[in-house]
């Protein structure tokens, strides 16, 4: 990890330890911001940092502690003060590149984007392998190379509002989803399936170390690149992707698989497990190779000559080579030899005894050890000396290649658009500069996938409709699903994809704020309310006009009042910032906003809800959003649908009534209303004739009170 200093315009290195997790996190908690009351204790001062940063972004926190302590290693600020001043540290602000959406972890996790879920295999679940379940990028993702699935991760991890790159990216995708491209389509993405990360088989070549796998996978990746780059060269060179592939793929790519084909012999090297040159492109080992290969005849010839020469009682010898040792003559052990001196032939050097085979050395073993030498080494040898010159020609061209293999990366990206596009009907969004949002016929991504048939809703939020917009419906209408179908939609167009709707003009946003899905947090230990005020906090602090904020039922984690009191707080708070409001999605069940009026009149709020019909007694769902606002939650029709007993639902509408009415409620055990009356005035009448002075009252509270309100007398 590095910091880069300007003043001294040198790269600095921190070791790794600074950048220890516990350790940043530690760092952070330590530092004296202004606006933190000086009697904080330590869990105060971890709530009042938790507004600030997340503290389940591991990688936040290690740059923070990482930055902190080279802040305090150079000393900035406070170079001529004591060692024991501090440097000042007024706040803690989260930015991000002006080229790209932020989205913390939060908003990936409540859109669905990821969703990481436990391999079905138990061999891999044990390995900590995991998979891809139901999400947004699950369902987009066609790449037919890993390394086109890396790219789109990245991709979807970092959304971006260059207009440019944007259109760039769909005039591809429009390419690519048009019938008549068809046919480009389909060789194009059966070249990807053979498209290789060749970043490590580069790196083994680099240290030597290159196997006859990476050999295979460097060759198909660079001879189906050649084939990319011709398909794309005959392509209209509009379409950024095809200009770029045109200009990367050089001669170099047609230099290397000319190399590879002519030099690597890749049956026999499959066979034999280790890298085997081509016949006919070194002379010296091409003969090396023919002496080696007709050994077997000579050395069979050989035997018998030797035979010759030998004892009649010997009836079968061999000649063999091993290496260090060279030729040797085997001869198979008879009855008689015994001892070593029993070995001892005329003519023959004993070498070693192995499996009741004698190995001598002989006149004519000795001449093929300096005629022939170690054949087998040399040939290896030489080979390798020429698979280490092929990798030297190879590696001058790496830059080519790690463009090559990020180009191919890109084009799966973008025909893995298209092909999600074509298959659910996606559209070619408009991505414009002014501060709009207005979609005809969206649709829920995932949502859509899952139910069939799908009502799609519009948006239009703008300066002149409004940029708030409250919803408001029964239970499990649709409210949540068109809150995330809207923040889906606009997310999708900043990855220059198309997206599920009839039409769409989207204007660029910086920020994607939600508060959806409480996550519960082991790292700080705040509760469910907290961390939902810790995201509203971050939305208000940061929200921009060019920001969308999705808000999903804040407040109904405390007390109904305080919730429905800090929800208007925020939403009035946005308000009034007029033009400046961000483009804001709420659903709620306070009705008691609208009812009581509790939020200013202002032409940037817009109140909406999800219609429904109810026919003889029967809730029906229409999922189609409409101006206005719910009478009821109606809960109880959602609550018999979801198989709660009829007499528990029964009686929570009357209760629910009793409350509305502002009637008491009493233990369903008890008597009914009008006996209970009629005990309480007998009480009340018995009391007011009692004589005070010369009865017993605690006899009258015991034998009368007592006895009839329990309905024994």
């Amino acid at each position: 990890m590095s910091f880069h200093s300007e003043d001294s315009n040198i790269l600095q290195f921190l070791p790794s330890i600074d950048f220890n997790p516990d350790i940043c996190k530690r760092r952070i908690l330590n530092l004296d911001l202004p606006g933190i009351p000086d009697h904080y204790t330590d869990s105060e001062k971890t709530l009042y940092f938790s507004s600030l940063i997340s503290f389940d972004n591991i990688t936040t926190i290690r740059a923070t502690g990482g930055l902190l302590k080279y802040l305090e290693k150079m000393r900035i600020g406070v170079e001529l003060e004591e060692a024991s001043v501090r440097v000042p540290v007024m706040d803690l602000k989260v930015f991000t590149l002006e080229d790209q959406v932020a989205l913390d972890d939060t908003a990936f996790s409540a859109l669905q984007i990821f969703q990481r879920e436990a391999h079905p295999s138990v061999y891999k679940v044990g390995q900590g392998g995991a998979k891809e379940g139901l999400s947004l990028f699950g369902i987009l993702n066609r790449c037919k190379s890993p390394i086109g699935s890396r790219k789109l991760r990245l991709w979807f991890l970092r959304p971006i509002r260059d207009l440019d790159v944007i259109r760039q990216r769909q005039d591809a995708v429009e390419f690519f989803v048009n019938p008549r491209n068809m046919e480009v389509v389909s060789t194009l993405t059966d070249c990807m399936k053979n498209i290789r990360n060749i970043t490590p088989v580069l790196k083994r070549m680099y240290q030597a170390q290159a196997t006859v796998i990476d050999w295979q996978a460097l060759y198909k990746t660079v001879y189906h690149a050649i084939y990319i780059g011709d398909v794309c060269r005959i392509q209209p060179q509009t379409v950024h992707i095809f200009r770029r592939i045109n200009e990367a793929f050089k001669d170099d790519l047609h230099r290397i698989a000319n190399l590879i084909n002519k030099i690597v012999d890749f049956e026999e090297s499959k066979l034999v497990g280790r890298f085997v040159v081509k016949p006919n492109v070194d002379a010296e080992l091409d003969n090396k190779k023919r002496t080696y290969n007709g050994l077997p005849d000579f050395m069979t010839k050989l035997a018998a000559e030797e035979l010759e020469r030998l004892s009649d009682d010997i009836q079968e010898c061999n000649v063999i080579y091993l290496p260090q040792l060279g030729y040797l003559l085997a001869i198979p052990r008879l009855d008689y030899m015994q001892t070593e001196e029993d070995f001892d032939m005329s003519g023959l050097e004993f070498v070693f005894l192995s499996n009741n085979m004698l190995h001598y050395k002989s006149e004519r073993t000795r001449e093929l050890d300096v005629l022939l030498g170690d054949t087998q080494c040399e040939i290896t040898d030489q080979e390798t000396a020429i698979m280490h010159n092929l990798q030297n020609a190879i590696l001058e061209s790496y830059r080519t290649l790690t463009e090559v293999q990020d180009l191919c990366a890109e084009l799966d990206c973008l025909l893995s658009l298209a092909a999600s596009a074509t298959e659910f009907n996606y559209v070619k969004p408009s991505v414009v500069t002014e501060d709009v949002i207005d979609i005809k016929g969206g649709r829920h991504p995932i949502q859509e996938v899952c139910c069939s048939p799908f009502v799609p809703n519009d948006t239009l939020s703008n300066q002149s409709y409004g940029k708030m917009k409250v919803l408001t419906g029964p239970n499990a209408s649709g409210k949540s699903v068109y809150l995330k179908q809207v923040a889906l939609i606009v997310y999708l167009a900043h990855l220059g994809s198309f997206v599920p709707a009839e039409s769409a003009v989207i204007g660029c946003v910086d920020r994607i704020f939600t508060r959806i899905r409480s996550l519960d947090s082991v790292s700080v230990g705040l509760s469910t309310f907290m961390i939902d005020v810790n995201q509203m906090s971050e939305a208000l602090r940061d929200a921009t006009a060019r920001s969308i904020v999705v808000v999903d039922e804040f407040g109904k984690g405390t007390e109904l009042v305080d919730g429905m009191a800090l929800l208007c707080a925020c939403l009035s708070f946005w308000i009034n910032k007029g033009k400046s409001c961000p483009h804001t999605l709420v659903s709620t069940h306070f009705h008691s906003i609208i009812h009581q009026q509790l939020l200013p009149e202002s032409p940037m709020l817009k109140f909406m809800t999800m219609d429904s019909l109810t026919e003889e007694g029967e809730l029906l769902f229409l999922y189609q959003l409409v101006e206005g606002h719910a009478r009821s939650s109606y809960a109880s029709h959602v609550a018999l649908q979801a198989g709660l007993p009829e007499e528990i639902v029964k009686r929570g509408r009357e209760v629910s009534e009793l409350i509305r009415q502002n009637k008491p409620v009493y233990a369903i055990d008890t008597a009914d209303t009008e006996t209970h009356f009629k005990r309480s005035e007998l009480i009340v009448r018995k009391f007011l004739n009692l004589d005070l002075e010369t009865e017993d009252l605690e006899g009258f509270l015991r034998d009368f009170v007592l006895p009839t309100s329990e309905g024994k007398l």
